[in-house]
């Protein structure tokens, strides 16, 4: 992971959703089938964990709220079916996103080797200053380690991506953890144009619900 300038910042996650946010981002959670992204959102916001796995159904929508510093930021997790044969059909709704969290699985070639596709896909429809953040998951089960770290890193340099780590669902994350790092960085992005009539502060100060900005809308279907 690449080093952030995160010691001058203080966070503080927030558990009443009826909270007032300052500022709102739209974030992104995608990748192939079976990667781990619904269990990591799971285990980051309701730590819960279940090695059942269980399809999700076209997407679906978490809300993560935290403090950085004195500032809300209310983030609108939409968590992505990953199968391919539904994938043109979502690509829409990546519009407006302000975080892309890709996902693989150290423990599956074939979902680190689709990285860079799904990297393109965000690329295209995500706005032009996303902060785009990769994640090996499954880092736990080395027995069965196909994808090393030092791949995952030369992706994230490659595609100037915002960061990169290995993590595992299973066991947690530790402080502070993606999303977190995400917000800081998101902070500072609204802190040096807050003065300036731009389209980052005019994002990042938006505070609606961007459901029904993501252009057209995609009925939820079943898929994996």
């Amino acid at each position: 992971m690449e080093k952030l300038e995160i010691q001058n910042y203080k966070t503080e996650i927030i558990n009443d959703l009826n909270t007032k946010n300052d500022l709102f981002a739209k974030v992104q959670i995608i990748g192939d089938v079976k990667v781990g992204k619904t269990t990591i959102l799971n285990r980051l916001i309701k730590n819960i964990f279940k090695a059942e796995y269980i399809p999700t159904t076209g997407y679906d929508f978490n809300t993560y709220l935290i403090k950085v510093n004195n500032t809300v930021l209310k983030m609108q997790i939409w968590d992505m079916c990953g199968d391919k044969n539904y994938r043109s059909a979502l690509l829409n709704l990546y519009r407006n996103a302000v975080v892309g969290i890709l996902v693989y699985s150290v423990c599956s070639r074939e979902s680190f080797n689709n990285v860079e596709n799904w990297i393109t896909d965000l690329k295209k429809y995500a706005l032009p200053f996303s902060k785009l953040i990769l994640l090996g998951n499954k880092s736990d089960d080395q027995e069965k380690r196909e994808v090393s770290f030092e791949e995952g890193k030369k992706i994230c340099d490659k595609h100037n991506l915002l960061f990169f780590m290995e993590v595992s669902a299973k066991k947690g994350f530790e402080s502070p953890n993606f999303l977190e790092l995400a917000a800081i960085t998101l902070y500072q992005d609204y802190e040096n144009n807050k003065d300036d009539d731009n389209d980052i502060s005019a994002t990042l100060m938006n505070r609606t619900e961007s459901i029904m900005l993501a252009g057209t809308r995609v009925k939820k279907r079943d898929c994996c």
